[in-house]
């Protein structure tokens, strides 16, 4: 009997340990920007990024469904449909009025991006790529000055 208890005990920590919970947080880029995360991949919408100043749309080449752009006064949000919902695919800087999360902007040297992210990156003429998980941030630098920023989501 107290044998059969063992096995039980056993058994039942064993499903207990294959229930923990081993959900891992792949590491990304994700853009912070007036006390809001906008992260990658998670699903749009209109309450979390606001009400947009333009809105364009173009059938998608990837998915069954459409592309869609929406311009904010500093940025533009572009998204793409997958099982029926509309996530974010690229996050595109306007002007020097946003920054990355690391403080980052378009105007800022060259340098300073290197200082901020390091030389861990692929170059392929004027534009620098940062990668972490499926997400990427890009870089194009002009003259030593960052004339461009975007995040992109790798589909």
């Amino acid at each position: 009997m107290k044998l059969r208890k063992i096995f039980i005990l056993s058994l039942l920590g064993l499903c207990l340990l294959g229930c923990e919970n081993k959900e891992t947080v792949e590491e990304s880029f994700a853009l912070k920007y007036q006390n809001q995360t906008f992260t990658l991949g998670e699903v749009f919408s209109k309450e979390k990024y606001g009400e947009e100043l333009s809105y364009s749309e173009v059938s998608s080449c990837a998915f069954e469904g459409l592309d869609k752009t929406y311009r904010y006064s500093d940025f533009e949000v572009t998204t793409y449909p997958i099982d029926g919902e509309e996530k974010v695919a690229v996050i595109y800087f306007l002007d020097e009025n946003i920054e990355t999360t690391e403080g980052l902007k378009i105007s800022d040297s060259l340098q300073k991006m290197l200082d901020l992210y390091g030389t861990d990156y692929q170059k392929e003429d004027t534009m620098y790529q940062y990668q972490k998980g499926n997400t990427l941030l890009k870089f194009i630098v002009s003259n030593d000055t960052v004339i461009s920023i975007e995040y992109v989501l790798e589909i």
